[in-house]
């Protein structure tokens, strides 16, 4: 009698099977897992890495900070590598599928985004992870503020879209608006970074008689980020009474932000709109795939929004 092989399956068609079933009803949690375990048996594996980031912003922000270097610098091999496994699972049938619209949306080049997201939401018109892709590359912030209140709406547990209502509320001047949506989103994550260090920044810039929340928040910050800009710049705050030089300021303020959490996070922001990548942008930051960045920018949006719009 021959003896028998034990051929191990396929991982990559596997955990591929397993994302598919999972994304078909936008379990991004189960994608989380599965994907963990995937780059727990094959580091860096690269559409392991990429969904992963995409459930994090759904499900995780804290994970965002961990995986966003990443992001920022997706080799362009890695990212063929995810063009043609999506291009391979993504059938006729998933091209009405809200969530595979999304990933769709996030793979598509500059030129067909508009088109990818508006198609989606004409079929999904309240979806929420539709509408906080659509929010983070508007132009105008009351327009991506009614995008993102419509997708919590629909996904109250939505850390990310209410941290990004909060930042986009305190560029309008509504300080307590901001104050609220900040305050949620951490609720839901209480290890969220930015979101405890805008808060942070807003009760030290904006709310004088609430200094004790200053510390609490600036503490949990350095706490979270001990080495980091963030951890640092807390640091002096509390240590020295200076003010945030990365906290989010109301209007149009001659007293000028100079930067971000990092130089990284200006680099992802400065990299968020579609619109750039036809323009200088690209050339400055020497981007020769311009999806590769959108897909940074997607992830490390991080309250800077607006930080890139004030040093035009």
């Amino acid at each position: 009698m021959e003896p028998t092989l034990n051929t191990p399956p396929d991982r990559s068609s596997l955990y591929s099977s397993q994302i598919r079933t999972e994304l078909s009803s936008g379990n991004w949690e189960a994608l989380f897992q599965i994907t963990r375990t995937w780059l727990e048996s094959e580091a860096d594996q690269p559409v392991a890495t990429f969904i992963q980031n995409i459930a994090c912003l759904f499900v995780n922000p804290p994970a965002i900070i961990r995986n966003k270097r990443y992001l920022e610098s997706v080799p362009n091999k890695d990212w063929k590598i995810v063009l043609a496994w999506f291009k391979e699972i993504y059938t006729e049938q998933d091209q009405h599928n809200p969530y595979f619209q999304a990933i769709n949306f996030i793979l598509q080049p500059p030129s067909k985004k508009v088109q990818a997201i508006e198609t989606a939401l004409n079929e999904h018109p309240d979806h929420p992870e539709l509408l906080f892709l659509q929010s983070i590359s508007l132009r105008d912030k009351n327009k991506s503020i009614e995008k993102l209140k419509l997708a919590v709406e629909n996904k109250p547990a939505f850390p990310a879209a209410l941290y990004l209502l909060g930042i986009f509320s305190l560029e309008l001047n509504q300080v307590d608006a901001a104050q609220d949506y900040l305050t949620r989103a951490i609720s839901l994550a209480p290890d969220f970074l930015e979101a405890h260090y805008q808060l942070g920044s807003l009760y030290s810039l904006y709310k004088p008689d609430l200094q004790d929340q200053v510390k609490v928040h600036f503490e949990k910050v350095i706490e979270l980020d001990p080495d980091g800009g963030a951890g640092r710049d807390a640091r002096k705050v509390l240590d020295h009474s200076s003010q945030p030089q990365y906290g989010q300021r109301i209007g149009r303020s001659p007293v000028a932000r100079r930067g971000g959490m990092s130089t990284l996070t200006i680099l992802g922001i400065a990299l968020l709109t579609v619109w750039l990548f036809s323009g200088p942008i690209a050339n400055v930051f020497h981007i020769t795939n311009p999806t590769v960045g959108i897909v940074a920018g997607l992830f490390v949006f991080i309250g800077l929004y607006s930080a890139w719009g004030r040093r035009r």
